[in-house]
């Protein structure tokens, strides 16, 4: 697959990578997977060098293009406590790139910061940082801590993302990543609101956002998001649908983003 197609709007301007973003999206479904089913899927891709890190609630792997090194991180198992426990960690600690980012999250990335940093430097090459749900807090703190070591992110790719730290984090991310990171939303997805921002948590990056028919909207305002919810949730108020859950799947982002190449 080449790593070349955008989706670019009416003035012709890239804005999102489509066949790095297809690419992404299936890595991190297949972070979830065991290491030999996630190697037999990276093999398929056409990927070379895979690597495979798991830690008591971290799970993640590397895999090399001729361009790229791809890092993927696993988001929340529904079975695993340990997950869960990381994911309610949500009180602030002074981390990455000086700012407050959540402490859940940063514990963790230590779990297997050590390896998966030897791996993406010793390949050489622009390094892709992705992740879903879970995974995509633990992808923007690694390549927060990439980028502040010196190493050399070309861009990063967030599926079904939480908010992963207060507003101090966002501003030194965004200073160094925000154009080259793609905060993909699919409509109502649950977990793309929490920690709440009554909490000071904050988005990073780029808002590219699936609404309910599945249009795609490059660098959506924080406004027209939370609009389109609250419609949609006021329009199916007492319905299962207006949770949130089913938009979080990953296999709904993978659908969503392969829908954009046809």
């Amino acid at each position: 697959m080449g790593e070349h197609s955008d989706v670019v709007d009416p003035r012709g301007v890239n804005v999102f990578p489509l066949d790095l973003a297809v690419r992404t999206v299936r890595l991190s479904r297949y972070a979830y997977r065991s290491r030999d089913a996630a190697a037999s899927a990276v093999a398929d891709e056409g990927l070379a060098a895979f690597r495979f890190f798991d830690g008591p609630s971290t799970q993640a792997l590397t895999a090399a293009s001729d361009q790229h090194v791809f890092l993927a991180f696993r988001g929340t198992e529904s079975r695993s406590p340990v997950d869960w426990s990381r994911d309610a960690q949500f009180v602030p600690q002074v981390g990455e790139l000086g700012g407050r980012v959540h402490s859940g999250f940063r514990a963790a990335l230590n779990e297997v910061w050590v390896a998966v940093e030897a791996s993406i430097e010793s390949a050489g090459r622009p390094i892709v940082v992705t992740g879903h749900s879970l995974g995509a807090g633990l992808a923007v703190l690694a390549a927060a801590r990439a980028i502040d070591a010196g190493l050399p992110v070309e861009s990063v790719f967030l599926y079904g993302s939480p908010r992963p730290g207060l507003a101090d984090f966002r501003t030194a991310y965004d200073r160094l990543l925000q154009s080259v990171t793609f905060n993909v939303i699919n409509h109502i997805d649950l977990v793309t609101r929490v920690p709440f921002l009554a909490q000071g948590f904050r988005h990073v990056g780029r808002r590219m956002y699936f609404d309910a028919l599945g249009a795609f909207h490059e660098d959506a305002g924080a406004w027209h998001i939370a609009r389109d919810d609250l419609r949609y949730r006021l329009r199916h108020f007492g319905r299962i649908q207006s949770i949130g859950l089913n938009p979080h799947a990953i296999s709904a982002y993978v659908n969503a983003v392969e829908a954009l190449r046809r």
